[in-house]
């Protein structure tokens, strides 16, 4: 059977939360519904949850100090959390799964039916701890990003990343040292993510990282050289905007 429990502090979202699990989750078994660090961490050793629904912000603390205090025992996380910019974008680059508040019901099943098919507390742990950096570092250049291909996870530093180039669904990482990763994740995806860290989106199947552009050749319709020797072709409609880049760089 499905244990899950909810750490949420606000009453009425704790049983708004409670009763989409039981609705949509009919077979699993809501262990507790707590409102604090110190509860938390006490039904997580007494029940030992499949899923935890965590809250942030607890009227006690952060709910980042039951993770960090109950590390040894396997579960999977789905965060809660009221709208900080900041905090989303540090959950995204973590493929860290979160919740906004007000909670959606099929958002919440959703992310409970992920963890069900995908139980990788060990990936969870990476992530967590890469969400933890990413956290407590201010400066865009310092962060990192969680890659999965099919056979690993990778944490990655952002600035480490010199292109991204999409095949369909897929798109590959091209990395300092001549180091590539292959994931299933489509370019638009990442460039949502990373166009705030520096990338810029030159052709439809090209990400770069503008740190490691070395030049710009105007024939051919115009190609990107950059710092690995690569050559990016740039799309007509995306010259402009390249030149304005430049132009504020």
């Amino acid at each position: 059977m499905l244990k899950i429990l909810i750490v949420e502090d606000e009453k009425m979202t704790s049983e708004m939360i409670a009763q989409m699990v039981s609705s949509s989750f009919p077979d699993a078994l809501i262990v507790g519904q707590v409102d604090s660090v110190a509860n938390g961490i006490s039904e997580i050793i007494k029940h030992k949850p499949d899923i935890i629904l965590l809250d942030i912000n607890l009227k006690d603390g952060n709910g980042f100090e039951i993770l960090e205090r109950t590390q040894d025992i396997d579960y999977m996380v789905v965060f809660i959390t009221a709208y900080s910019e900041y905090a989303v974008k540090a959950f995204k680059i973590s493929a860290i799964d979160y919740l906004l508040k007000p909670i959606d019901l099929l958002e919440l099943v959703n992310a409970i039916e992920k963890c069900i098919m995908h139980k990788e507390v060990n990936q969870l742990n990476i992530k967590l701890k890469t969400l933890f950096s990413n956290l407590k570092t201010e400066s865009n250049h310092n962060k990192k990003i969680v890659l999965k291909s099919t056979e690993s996870i990778n944490v990655v530093p952002i600035n480490e990343i010199i292109r991204c180039e999409s095949d369909k669904s897929y798109t590959t990482f091209y990395l300092k040292e001549n180091r590539k990763i292959l994931v299933s994740t489509t370019l638009k995806e990442f460039e949502n993510l990373l166009t705030e860290y520096g990338f810029f989106r030159p052709h439809q199947s090209h990400l770069v990282n503008t740190n490691y552009i070395d030049s710009f050749e105007k024939p051919h319709g115009g190609l990107l050289i950059m710092n690995d020797k690569s050559r990016v072709p740039v799309s007509t409609r995306k010259r402009e905007a390249l030149f304005n880049l430049f132009n504020n760089l």
